[in-house]
């Protein structure tokens, strides 16, 4: 029995190796580029999802390893009249290189940040049902009675700038003309400052404080925010149906998640000794993009 077995397991590492062998085996040549079966099975299984029913006929077989064929001869006569020693190749190698580099050190950070934020989320910020049920009685009166805004607001780097564009609308000036002035939101200020409709906890705090209570068609006065300095105008508040504990479980969960992350951070930034050269990041030169105007709005929006 024992020779049974040892005969056995040998013929079976020897079968792996002539396996492995066979991968190895080169297939298709065109001068001095070769092919093993191992890259041609490769690039056939990573060809696209839609083409792999096509692959595995014979006929797409074939049509498949003669367009490979193709351009493995380009690729050999391209090397054959020295194409890979040109200038504008090597700067393009480089280059994809480099790309490729921070690719992957990029990649490397955020499957870091995913595979924490997983278990920080499942230990130590995920929501209990009497955290939820007490969060919806103490906020009951914006559930009963929800409410949906909308406002103009007009954004500006410094409290001085935004002090001189109150002042122009208290001496009679239109907000929106002021705001498709003066506004540095480059998303709502071609719309004359306008952004909306939002309920509570769409927005920023800082800006949800100063905007639900104003009184409809009522100004502001400057709001500070991370963002810069606003003027805000209350356009329109209307009443929502009551929202139920179940209606709104998702939501509050996203809230009271946010806030505790939000905690976390602040202890890991003093814990860490964060600091950050604000004055150096100003120097950094804006690139123009254009911008999608259906996110009106977004960016003061709080992060889920």
């Amino acid at each position: 029995m024992s020779k049974y077995l040892y005969f056995s397991c040998l013929f079976m590492v020897i079968l792996s190796a002539c396996a492995k062998s066979d991968k190895k085996k080169v297939v298709l040549q065109v001068g001095n580029d070769k092919m093993t079966l191992e890259m041609v099975e490769e690039r056939i299984n990573n060809a696209p999802s839609t083409l792999k029913s096509y692959l595995n006929t014979s006929a797409g077989r074939k049509q498949f390893i003669d367009l490979l064929s193709r351009e493995r001869a380009v690729v050999e006569a391209a090397r054959q009249k020295k194409y890979d020693k040109r200038k504008d190749y090597k700067e393009a190698v480089e280059g994809f290189e480099k790309d490729q580099k921070k690719q992957f050190e990029e990649y490397k950070e955020s499957l870091l940040v995913e595979l924490f934020i997983k278990d920080l989320h499942e230990q130590e910020i995920s929501s209990s049902d009497d955290e939820i049920e007490k969060y919806y009685q103490e906020h009951e009166a914006e559930y009963k009675k929800p409410l949906e805004i909308k406002a103009r607001h007009i954004l500006l780097a410094t409290r001085e700038d935004a002090e001189k564009a109150l002042s122009r609308i208290k001496s009679g000036e239109n907000f929106g003309k002021v705001a498709r002035e003066l506004s540095i939101d480059p998303i709502s200020s071609s719309r004359g400052g306008e952004i909306g409709p939002f309920r509570k906890g769409d927005l920023i705090p800082e800006f949800e404080k100063v905007v639900f209570p104003l009184k409809k068609g009522k100004i502001s006065d400057v709001v500070e925010t991370q963002f810069g300095y606003h003027i805000i105008e209350k356009i329109s508040e209307k009443v929502l149906p009551e929202r139920s504990l179940e209606d709104a479980r998702d939501e509050i969960i996203k809230v009271l998640e946010k806030n505790k992350f939000d905690a976390w951070l602040e202890l890991v930034k003093e814990r860490y000794n964060m600091k950050i050269d604000n004055d150096a990041i100003a120097q950094i030169p804006f690139e123009s993009e254009s911008i999608d105007e259906d996110e009106m709005g977004a960016e003061y929006k709080t992060e889920e």
